[in-house]
């Protein structure tokens, strides 16, 4: 993704407002746009009730679109436990259900990741970044 392009700061834009509906569970937040995958991270406070020694964090990847991943050994290494699914760009509110389900033990989530679109492709996601961006 250009990272000059609107669909860039609306990444940007969208991940802050998702980031913003989890309030004071946010810990860290961070977009990459440089990498080649247009990727975030949002690292929350909150646990799942099966790894509460895990560092818990919310991605989501041009690709894949949202999951739930556990640091798994204390340098930064993550593995998935759930992907969201449904759509590659929901509506805030629906990745804070998604968290929110996860952290009561609900499993709101798919284990194998959603293959929504390739890389770079020509779709419609700058498009629908580009609103975020305003």
């Amino acid at each position: 993704m250009d990272m000059t392009s609107p669909a860039a700061g609306g990444l940007i834009n969208y991940v802050r407002t998702v980031a913003g509906d989890l309030g004071d569970d946010v810990y860290e937040v961070d977009v990459d746009l440089e990498s080649g995958l247009a990727t975030a991270i949002i690292l929350v406070h909150s646990k799942v009730p099966t790894l509460v020694d895990c560092p818990l964090l919310l991605t989501w990847d041009e690709v894949s679109g949202w999951a739930l991943r556990v640091e798994t050994d204390g340098w930064g290494d993550t593995t998935a436990i759930e992907f969201m699914g449904e759509d590659i760009l929901p509506e805030p509110g629906l990745v804070r259900d998604f968290l929110q389900e996860a952290v009561d033990g609900r499993n709101p989530g798919m284990l194998q990741p959603p293959s929504f679109r390739l890389p770079n492709a020509g779709d419609d996601l700058e498009d629908r970044l580009a609103r975020f961006a305003a």
